[in-house]
């Protein structure tokens, strides 16, 4: 069987794109051109074949399905760790008796794991032990479909962890294939777990309906009038996700001391009728690509927050503050995006290239 016969039969049967099977095929030639030097070439493209039939029979053995769709957000990058093991050498620090006791820490002021089980009440293996260095989770949402199969797109929502979790180039609102465990319920939104075989392929020759006719219809979005009884009623939950449409007034692309940017969200048909109308602040964390300029409407993917109103003379009260929203994705609807000027867009290949 020749190489391309060889490639079809790996993309029909894991469901991948005949070119994301070639990049893998790629990769593997050129890792046998450094590292078997003695091999002629055609043993060399052999080998490779071969590396790339055990590496997607593993694939297949794996519990993770294929799925396609597109992602509206990701959340930040949280080490879920960090609080646990800084309390913990504080107590060791102000207490040492107590945190070893108690489990804290060890004799060496060494943060321990002190859960005995996790929340779905499975024993914890690591109970007692030390604490990793860090342990990094990020939420991906998004609305996707089973490569196999009829079943009609579902929204999603996928934990994904160490250094899958660290990566802030995880495409939003472009067209991809990836690899997940299904862990939902069949009559509910996709619950998934990312696999080691987790990767977001983008794939622009996938068909999609337009992005906001698939959000209004699996998502739904929150009128911005409604956005602080919708913060209300979700507040407590820390997963809570939310989508607002609205015209881009302010867009402040100098970051905070914090790192974000700001961009004010108003209603522009409320506008009319009431230049009063407040809008809503966005919080854009610089993974966040923006591709769009003032006077743009876009969809916001973000969770809503809550803070203090403040006195004149800046103190926080304790009357709540406007809510505001933590963003994780936007998409700027074509028909009504206004391009960035050429002078303050991001400096990317493709700029270089063209300039």
């Amino acid at each position: 069987m020749e190489k391309q016969e060889y490639i079809n039969k790996f993309a029909e049967k894991l469901s991948l794109t005949v070119e994301e099977v070639e990049s893998e095929f790629r990769e593997l030639y050129a890792d046998e051109v450094l590292i078997h030097k003695d091999l002629s070439e055609d043993q060399q493209e052999q080998r490779a074949l071969q590396r790339l039939a055990l590496y997607y029979k593993r694939q297949l053995m794996s519990p993770a399905v294929g799925f396609e769709g597109f992602i509206i957000g990701t959340s930040d990058c949280v080490d879920i760790v960090a609080r646990q093991k800084r309390e913990a050498i504080e107590l060791f620090k102000a207490d040492p008796q107590t945190a070893i006791s108690e489990g804290v820490t060890n004799e060496e002021g060494i943060p321990l794991d002190t859960r005995k089980e996790w929340g779905t009440g499975r024993v914890n293996n690591m109970y007692g032990k030390p604490l990793p260095e860090n342990n990094f989770l990020r939420n991906v949402f998004g609305i996707a479909t089973k490569s196999k199969g009829a079943e009609l797109p579902k929204f999603f929502s996928m934990l994904v962890s160490g250094k899958q979790a660290e990566d802030e180039s995880i495409p939003v609102f472009k067209p991809v294939r990836f690899m997940a465990i299904d862990k939902s319920n069949p009559e509910g939104d996709y619950k998934l777990n990312a696999s080691s075989f987790t990767k977001f392929i983008i794939d622009e020759k996938m068909q999609l309906p337009k992005y906001e006719e698939l959000v209004e219809q699996y998502c739904g979005k929150v009128q911005m009038n409604a956005l602080e009884g919708y913060h209300s009623l979700n507040k407590e939950d820390f997963n809570r996700i939310c989508v607002v449409e609205g015209d881009v007034s302010i867009l402040n692309l100098e970051p905070t001391a914090f790192g974000s940017r700001i961009m004010s969200l108003e209603d522009a048909n409320a506008s009319l009728e009431d230049m009063d109308t407040k809008g809503v602040t966005c919080w854009l964390p610089e993974r966040i690509n923006i591709d769009f300029a003032e006077g743009s409407k876009v969809l916001v993917v973000g969770r809503t927050g809550q803070g203090k109103k403040k006195d004149e003379q800046g103190n926080a009260t304790e009357e709540p503050g406007d809510v505001t929203l933590n963003v994780f994705g936007i998409y700027a609807l074509p028909e009504y995006k206004i391009e960035l000027p050429v002078e303050i867009q991001p400096i990317t290949e493709e700029n270089l290239e063209t300039n």
